[in-house]
């Protein structure tokens, strides 16, 4: 069931739907999405729409099925996941076939890096020695399907004779995510040429009549893609000149001199592409990843703190790293507000919002951020389906962000175990301070040395 306030108009719960198996095998799934009409507001999709909650639900029912069975919740999740060549269907009612799935290498690869089994064993330790301090670690895996069926966008690229620099107008908004710092690194290696060429001008609707929106993780790939073909068009004009200038006895023409030659010779020196995304099935491809999470908590007061994550996220051969390091961290530091500080309340009355403003809203500060924030790209993991064989990195780490919480969740079964319950319990988001404190059980009883 989804909350879809006073209007259905942004409603994610389809990608929720398609999200749910997550990296888990299972042939008989039964899914079946309501949404409800409610006296809220409306909503609006943000980061990784209905997969942040989709992929939760998924891995709140591994939890739950490990401490049912006091196994070991890492194991049951292992034995669970997807290999290469299985079959997807909750995103594709004819299956989509995992033929790059990876996850297993990401998890094994992850286990050995983090330290986990010598850490658990220190957490052990740790919360043995420590009545009122717990610690907790946790490992959430995800598969993420990349969609960009009918996504359309129109590139310019138009290079000026005056003094060689090349302007590109891409149909993407530069919200953060280093789309022009992409773009211009891309039309310069297809060109050939210094990026100090490139200008990158704002998109404006007489230049991308008809293109969609900026989300989704794929503007900034499929953007690439049409610059690629923009001026792989334009050089192709100029090499002609170019071997006109080379007969002409020029050795090695600069770039100027080829633009300067083209432009007296009357060569279009503009160029423009129609991108339209299209996929054999829903999703062109899937971005895996693990993040491995450790938090402490005071079990008097319900605060907590973030000791060390580690991220290692499959980005295919990344296009611009420092780019994809910094989305993976951002990514991943927003959804700390969603599992743990940002809690919405409504009016019960009339459904008005009372959580308008940072007093009662938290969203998360300087001071949330990892202590130990560890951040891997998988290395020699090219993306046959993607551009540049890339993949994309905007949304993904989000959903992994949930990784808190369910540590937040052990370091709160260490305590109420010290006081003899074992009972399973649920923890839901945000798990504010207080949620914590007082799932933690503790009373003025406890409070004797």
């Amino acid at each position: 069931y989804t909350d879809a306030g006073c209007c259905n108009n942004d409603n994610s719960i389809w990608t929720a739907v398609a999200a749910i198996d997550n990296v888990y095998k299972c042939p008989n799934w039964l899914v079946t999405p309501k949404s409800c009409k409610t006296h809220t507001c409306s909503n609006t999709a943000c980061r990784a729409p209905g997969f942040v909650p989709g992929i939760f639900i998924t891995e709140s029912i591994l939890d739950q099925v490990s401490r049912s069975l006091k196994m070991d919740v890492e194991q049951v999740k292992e034995a669970n996941m997807y290999k290469p060549g299985d079959i997807s269907y909750t995103a594709d009612i004819n299956g989509l076939v995992l033929t790059y799935c990876n996850i297993r290498e990401l998890w094994k690869q992850i286990y050995e890096t983090a330290e986990v089994e010598d850490r658990k064993k220190q957490i052990v330790e740790f919360n043995k020695a420590n009545r009122w301090r717990k610690r907790g670690l946790s490992l959430v895996p995800i598969k993420y399907g990349i969609t960009w069926n009918s996504w359309k966008t129109t590139i310019l690229v138009s290079v000026y004779s005056g003094d060689g620099t090349v302007s590109v107008m891409h149909g993407g908004v530069e919200v953060g995510q280093g789309i022009n710092t992409k773009v211009a690194q891309v039309a310069a290696k297809t060109l050939g040429i210094s990026l100090d060429h490139i200008i990158i001008k704002p998109s404006n609707v007489l230049v991308n009549a008809n293109g969609d929106t900026t989300g989704g993780s794929i503007t900034s790939e499929l953007s690439c893609l049409g610059v690629i073909k923009a001026c792989e068009a334009l050089k192709e004009r100029l090499e002609k000149v170019k071997e006109e200038l080379e007969k002409e006895g020029a050795q090695n023409p600069s770039w100027l001199d080829v633009v300067t030659k083209a432009y007296l010779n009357g060569v279009d020196l503009s160029s423009k592409y129609f991108v339209y995304g299209e996929s054999k099935y829903c999703f062109a491809y899937n971005a895996y990843g693990v993040t491995c999470a450790e938090v402490e908590l005071d079990v008097l007061t319900g605060q907590t703190e973030v000791k060390r994550v580690d991220i290692l996220y499959d980005c295919g051969q990344s296009i611009n790293p420092e780019l994809d390091v910094g989305q993976v961290e951002g990514a991943f530091t927003m959804g700390l507000g969603y599992w743990l500080t940002e809690k919405i309340v409504y009016a019960p009355d009339s459904g008005q919002l009372l959580t308008c403003n940072t007093w009662a809203y938290k969203p998360p500060s300087s001071k949330d951020i990892p202590e130990d924030f560890r951040i891997t790209l998988l290395k020699n993991a090219p993306n046959p389906l993607g551009i540049l064989r890339s993949k994309a990195v905007g949304e993904p780490p989000q959903t992994m962000s949930c990784a808190v919480l369910f540590a937040v969740k052990r370091a709160i079964e260490s305590a109420r175990q010290e006081i003899g319950n074992d009972d399973l319990f649920s923890l839901s988001a945000p798990a504010t301070v207080e949620d914590i404190q007082l799932k933690c059980l503790s009373d003025l009883s406890q409070f004797v040395f």
